[in-house]
């Protein structure tokens, strides 16, 4: 509420029917008396970027010095943000070679944890296995940015799970984010109830859920406190308030249009099984391609169901619901269509994205096509976040570390040496961007000491300690 001389706390919400309860972002009426932003504390976040089946080595390397390097063709949508990355050339996802089931799903488990699967009775494919035998580094960080916040982490995903061994549940082969030993954190799939659960009210009562009408926007529930506080604001501050509910205004207006025709969740992005059809050729039915599984999606809706689940995840951090979040593509199987993708022949990609590494033979160009769109959803969410500002007048970007990774490197063999992972985000200063690090072959375990360090734990070693041999040097 409003304190003497107009001081906001902090933590007020912006109130409204339905139990709308929005965050305001940070504005000079929070200042304490006689501090400035600078002298404020910025919200520090990690964002963990989620693509499967690793990568064209080849075409993920960019070319020329590490400070002075050019992104490859497959890379290009990144160009806009070259100065804002550090791509990271030369780490093994080692604990791999420990552990059960089949190099999917240990790179799903090890890739955050450092750790490798324990043993279990879900099928992988190659052997059985059970989950990662320890927490992921997302959870072990929002333990402490997240303190006293309404979540400790958000974890989303489009297209999860897809593959014939997850069947739609938590599964070795579709989880990255770990709580603890045995531990899975599945993501939230659903876009309508992630956008309520999020964002109407804190009792999570259907019913009142239920009274936000989708053809109201959450600016409208909202406008009478809207109205308060806006009187007691300045320019500035008025300006950046309309612009931070613009912004979920705009998240809800994507859900809107994904939704509008029958007001329920999506369709065609989680198991659906049956014919897939392209327009093209109405006698293609991936489920008997896939041994009868019927176990494959349509896909078409995936693209703009990330688009959205992005929104959401943006806008929470915004409003400091949370400062830990994941955003997930698909399970490691990858099993969604593609046909809002075209080949070199211009027609649309008529498998899906684990077909084309290696079910029905390595076909490098179609995954020059399919990498290169994972490039350009991960510059879309480096550009809703760098498009908050934040208390300290930078974006919420710079004071942030965004992680890109995969499970595999070598999507024909699923070899998992030279994983391709890429840094964004400049965290208040403390990592160097704009390089292509070179480093010498290491366990992966060193990068995630490094980004325990950069948030402030003093961590030596992470994951199984067979795999640590120091912190990653050079992030800095």
């Amino acid at each position: 509420m409003i304190t003497s001389k107009n001081r906001i706390h902090r933590r007020t919400l912006l109130r409204g029917a339905g139990g709308v309860a929005i965050a305001l972002p940070f504005l000079d009426a929070m200042l304490r008396p006689g501090r400035t932003h600078a002298e404020e504390t910025t919200p520090k976040r990690l964002v963990v970027f989620y693509s499967p089946g690793g990568t064209l080595l080849d075409k993920w390397r960019p070319s020329g010095a590490t400070d002075n390097f050019t992104l490859s063709s497959m890379m290009s949508p990144l160009t806009p943000m070259k100065d804002r990355l550090l791509f990271i050339d030369g780490l093994n996802l080692s604990v791999t070679e420990m552990g059960y089931g089949h190099p999917h799903a240990r790179g799903m488990g090890g890739v955050l944890t450092g750790q490798p699967l324990l043993a279990g009775n879900f099928n992988t494919n190659q052997g059985t296995a059970g989950f990662a035998a320890g927490a992921s580094i997302d959870q072990v960080i929002a333990g402490q940015l997240s303190m006293g916040l309404r979540f400790k982490s958000l974890e989303v995903s489009s297209g999860w799970s897809t593959g014939i061994s997850a069947g739609g549940q938590p599964h070795p082969g579709s989880i990255i984010n770990y709580a603890g030993s045995n531990t899975p954190i599945p993501p939230a799939t659903d876009p309508l109830n992630t956008f309520n659960r999020v964002f109407a009210g804190v009792s999570g009562d259907a019913a009142g859920q239920a009274q936000i009408k989708w053809d109201t926007s959450v600016l409208d529930s909202v406008m009478e406190d809207y109205r308060y506080f806006s009187a007691k604001l300045g320019p500035s501050d008025r300006a950046k308030l309309d612009a931070h509910l613009q912004m979920i205004t705009e998240a809800q207006n994507g859900l809107k249009v994904m939704v509008k025709a029958t007001c329920v969740p999506p369709a065609g992005v989680n198991q659906t099984p049956g014919y897939y059809n392209d327009g093209a050729d109405d006698s293609i039915n991936r489920g008997a391609l896939d041994g009868g599984n019927g176990a494959i999606t349509t896909g078409v809706k995936v693209p703009e169901k990330g688009r959205v689940m992005t929104d959401i995840l943006v806008a929470a951090l915004a409003c400091d619901v949370t400062r830990v979040g994941t955003t997930q593509w698909s399970d490691s199987e990858a099993k969604f269509m593609l046909p809002f993708l075209k080949g070199s022949d211009g027609k649309a990609l008529a498998d899906h994205h684990h077909g084309y590494q290696h079910d029905r033979g390595f076909q490098p160009g179609a995954l020059e096509v399919i990498y290169n769109w994972y490039a350009g959803d991960f510059l879309y969410l480096l550009q809703k976040m760098d498009a908050v500002t934040d208390a300290n007048g930078k974006s919420m970007l710079d004071n942030s570390l965004v992680v890109w990774v995969t499970e595999i490197q070598k999507p024909d063999s699923h070899g998992q040496d030279n994983m391709p992972f890429v840094l964004a985000g400049k965290l208040a200063g403390k990592v160097r961007t704009g390089r292509w690090l070179k480093v010498a072959s290491q366990p992966h375990n060193n990068l995630l000491v490094s980004i325990l360090n950069l948030f402030g734990l003093s961590n030596t070693t992470f994951g199984h300690a067979k795999y640590n041999t120091g912190a990653l040097t050079g992030l800095t």
